[in-house]
């Protein structure tokens, strides 16, 4: 009887998964509130490390500012040095290819 089941395949699993809902900037301005309450004369040690770990992720941190104009200059500038490279490359190539390829001819034939 258990090769008779050999070819029937197996249905699909179904599973009820129901999503919660969040709210991100509902739960930001929780934290900020936490914050600034907790915040009257105390120093903590984990205190300053949350803020610090929260603003590396927001890019608060003022060296991790990068505008779009920067970043535009930036794509720019590695543009224009990809050219150069690649005109530099072809030059070479075809100075090469002018000095070596009659002498491969020469040997050949």
């Amino acid at each position: 009887m258990a090769f008779l089941n050999f070819f029937k395949t197996p249905k699909n699993n179904r599973y009820n998964y129901q999503p919660r809902y969040w709210d991100p900037k509902k739960e930001e301005i929780e934290e900020r509130m936490q914050k600034y309450k907790g915040k009257k004369g105390n120093n903590d040690v984990e205190a300053v490390k949350s803020r610090l770990s929260k603003g590396f992720r927001k890019g608060a941190a003022p060296d991790f500012k990068v505008s779009a104009q920067m970043r535009a200059a930036e794509a720019k500038r590695s543009n224009k040095m990809l050219i150069a490279i690649v005109i530099i490359l072809v030059v070479i190539t075809y100075f090469a290819l002018q000095i070596y390829v009659p002498t491969i001819e020469k040997a050949l034939g």
